[in-house]
């Protein structure tokens, strides 16, 4: 046998694990994207159970549930009322979690004078569409969304608030949308930093892919089956890391929780680094609180005061030294009053 008839077989076998392996994957994403959305009962059950167990009991029910219709899909809202007339604050939950994690923050902001909505974004909690398959841009596109029915519901004073990933979406909305009086933001990016990849779990292993994401022909292929290929949130964030003191295992809760996402598509990865703002960073006119914790293991606090200097709308910096990056979860009395205070300073 020849060396190029051998050369050849062994390509092809390559090539047969090659596509075997593919096929695997993309019928374990399948399975894992098309997970069932639990019944609204299944939902308030476990909402109960969850809550009576990290001892956030106390908050059970003090929301109201609605069901926003959009074109094809529903997306899961809670109104944690105030007052008619206070101002409206809409949440943005972190990845792969729902709003009802953050059931103390949001129920304490009420209490303090707003009106607050949180929402599940598309593909997350009680929200349609598939598990964990979405891009930055479809954030934001939902987040609005909620913002004109809050604006419907409750007057256009109307702030946007968000927590992680859910920050960085809050940031891209004060960006696009000048009805918005303020945002909070719990985290941010900027798309047009030059080391972005510092968020992940490997930098020097996605410094290259971010890069390469930005791509108009890997943007293509997101939009194709290949974009829906399932990949791990422990693939980029090390949650293992991340202290919490309502969920001291966050690996399990994350892996085992009835409405959390525990994979994310190839298309939501490749859009955290290339998604690009409505306006650069210091375009910005909505007024800016940017929340940042000293003990942050993902967002570095270089980072994210680099980006924050850039604003040049009216803006504020509330700094937790050494509290981990789970604050609005863990450290919600030390964000409310002064995240409060600063709303209705700006918002009037």
């Amino acid at each position: 046998m020849s060396a190029m008839t051998k050369a050849m077989g062994l390509a092809k076998k390559a090539g047969a694990a090659v596509a075997a392996g593919l096929a695997g994957w993309g019928a374990f994403s399948y399975r894992i994207m098309n997970k069932p959305i639990p019944t609204e009962d299944e939902a308030r059950e476990h909402g109960r159970t969850l809550m009576r167990k990290v001892g956030l009991e106390e908050y059970y029910g003090t929301w109201e549930e609605e069901w926003l219709p959009l074109e094809g899909r529903r997306l899961a809202l809670y109104h944690f009322r105030s007052r008619e007339g206070d101002p409206v604050v809409v949440f943005v939950p972190g990845t792969g979690i729902y709003a009802l994690v953050y059931v103390e923050l949001l129920c304490k902001l009420s209490r303090h004078g707003f009106n607050v909505v949180g929402f599940d974004p598309r593909g997350h909690g009680m929200s349609s569409g598939k598990r964990g398959v979405y891009i930055l841009s479809e954030l934001v596109e939902d987040t609005l969304a909620v913002v004109d029915h809050a604006i419907s519901v409750y007057g256009d004073r109307v702030a946007v608030s968000g927590s992680s990933q859910g920050g960085m979406v809050a940031f891209y909305a004060a960006a696009a949308e000048p009805r918005l009086k303020a945002a909070v933001c719990h985290n941010v990016i900027a798309p047009d930093e030059p080391d972005n990849e510092r968020m992940t779990r490997w930098p020097a292993f996605y410094g290259p892919l971010l890069r390469f994401s930005k791509a108009p022909v890997v943007q293509s292929l997101m939009s194709t089956p290949l974009g829906k290929m399932m990949v791990p949130v422990s693939a980029y964030l090390d949650l293992k890391r991340e202290p919490c003191l309502r969920f001291p295992d966050l690996h399990r809760f994350f892996k085992e929780d009835l409405l959390a996402v525990n994979w994310v598509s190839l298309s939501a990865l490749a859009s955290l680094g290339a998604t690009p703002m409505k306006v650069r960073v210091e375009e910005i006119k909505t007024p800016v609180m940017v929340i940042h914790s000293g003990g942050d293991n993902i967002f570095p606090e270089d980072y994210v005061r680099r980006v924050y200097d850039r604003l040049t709308c009216e803006k504020e910096f509330l700094y937790l030294p050494g509290k981990p990056h789970l604050v609005t979860i863990d450290y919600v009395d030390e964000i409310v009053p002064p995240m409060a205070d600063w709303l209705k300073k700006v918002m009037g």
